[in-house]
């Protein structure tokens, strides 16, 4: 039997997914940084004192975990190898970003919708990571 190194069409669906929902997310980022009150506005004031209170770093990491999932979205587009590293590191800014949220107690002050993200964001991370690499090994990238 032989196998092709040509995607299937499956592959070039999953991809413009995960294009979609990281330009969504690279929308949100905008957003955040442009206009924040857009963002301010629709919060508790449980919820706004812990975004007030977030440390410095936080935007520039959830700025990097957007910016490379888009990437890696794009290398994937392009049947690049690069897209298993730049969704690694994607994943991995998602992780602290989760994880600090997560040590702040953030949790029981979320509504449903925003617990919902919470899940979906890191879980969406570790499929477009387990994606690329396994469309690595079947030498769909180059």
């Amino acid at each position: 039997m032989t196998y092709s190194n040509r995607p299937k069409i499956w592959f070039w669906a999953v991809v413009i997914i995960f294009l979609l929902w990281n330009l969504i997310g690279l929308g949100f980022l905008t957003t955040e940084i442009l206009a924040p009150e857009v963002v301010t506005d629709l919060m508790n004031e449980e919820q706004l004192e812990l975004y007030n209170n977030r440390p410095s770093w936080y935007l520039f990491n959830y700025g990097i975990a957007v910016l490379t999932g888009l990437f890696a979205a794009v290398a994937l587009l392009f049947k690049r190898k690069m897209a298993v590293l730049l969704s690694l590191i994607s994943l991995l800014c998602i992780f602290i970003s989760t994880g600090y949220y997560i040590s702040i107690g953030a949790w029981n002050i979320m509504s449903e919708p925003d617990r919902f993200l919470f899940i979906t964001i890191p879980l969406l991370g570790l499929l477009l990571w387990v994606f690329a690499r396994n469309v690595r090994f079947k030498g769909w990238l180059s």
